[in-house]
C-alpha cells in the first residue's frame, strides 16, 4: 500500500462517525477540535454523547441510512464490521468515499494518524493502520522532544513574514530563513521568557532588516 501523507483543514467539512465506543469517541473528539461537522450513528448513546448532540456540536442518529452519505462525508467506522455493517461499508466503497475501518486497516483509504500536537506544530505518527498503539508510543516520545515548538513556529513564521516582505534577493532570504530555523537559542529564550534578549537576537539574525517594535511575544 503507498500512501501519501498529509494534513486536511477540516473546517465545516462533513465527517460521519459510525460506532462511539472507545475507538469513535476518539475520533469524535479529534473531529470536533479540527471544527469538522460531525454526524454520528450509534444505536446506544452514552450520556456524554447525548450531552453533545443537545449542545448541537453534532447530529446523533440511531440508525445508519443511505442519506448520511449524501454530501461526500469522510466516513469513520469506529465499530467492528459485522453482518449489518458490511452492506453499509459496501455503499461506501461503491460510492468512492474517503473511510478509515478501525476494525479493517485493508479496507480503508486513509488512516488517521497519531499526533504531537503545539499549534501550529504537529508530528504525525502512522504504522498505515498496522499498529495504531506503536504509532501513540513514538508520539507520545516525541511530545517530550518537541515541547514549546508551537511558540517558536508562531515566532518564525513573524520572522518569514518580515524576510519575505524585504526587497532582499532569494537566494538571500532563503539562507536568511534557514539560519532562523536553526538557532537554538530562540527557543530557549522563548522558553525562558526571556524576551528583550529573545528580541536582540532576532535583529541579530535578521540584519540588515529588524524585528517589529509592535510585535507581542
Amino acid at each position: 500500500m503507498r500512501l501519501l501523507s498529509v494534513n486536511l483543514n477540516f473546517t465545516d467539512r462533513w465527517a460521519l462517525v459510525l460506532g462511539a465506543g472507545a475507538v469513535g469517541r476518539r475520533k469524535l473528539a479529534a473531529l470536533l477540535e479540527a471544527g469538522a461537522k460531525v454526524r454520528v450513528v450509534e444505536p446506544n448513546p452514552g450520556p456524554w454523547l447525548l450531552e453533545l448532540a443537545a449542545e448541537g456540536l453534532i447530529l446523533l442518529e440511531k440508525t445508519f441510512e443511505p442519506r448520511f452519505l449524501e454530501g461526500n462525508p469522510w466516513v469513520f467506522l469506529a465499530a467492528k464490521v459485522d453482518e449489518s455493517l458490511r452492506p453499509v461499508l459496501d455503499l461506501i466503497k461503491a460510492k468512492d468515499l474517503w473511510v478509515n475501518v478501525a476494525s479493517s486497516p485493508e479496507e480503508s483509504n486513509f488512516f488517521p494518524p497519531a499526533l504531537v500536537s503545539d499549534e501550529p506544530f504537529r508530528l504525525t505518527v502512522s504504522t498505515g493502520g498496522t499498529s495504531p498503539a506503536l504509532a501513540a508510543l513514538v508520539a507520545e516520545s516525541l511530545r517530550r522532544s518537541y515541547e514549546g515548538y508551537g511558540a517558536l513556529c508562531r515566532l518564525l513564521g513573524q520572522a518569514r513574514r518580515v524576510v519575505l516582505s524585504s526587497s532582499l534577493e532569494e537566494k538571500d532570504r532563503r539562507l536568511l530563513l534557514t539560519s532562523l530555523a536553526r538557532d537554538a537559542s530562540l527557543r530557549e529564550l522563548l522558553k525562558k521568557g526571556d524576551y528583550p534578549a529573545l528580541k536582540e537576537r532576532l535583529n541579530d539574525l535578521l540584519a540588515p532588516l529588524s524585528w517589529p517594535e509592535d510585535y507581542h511575544f
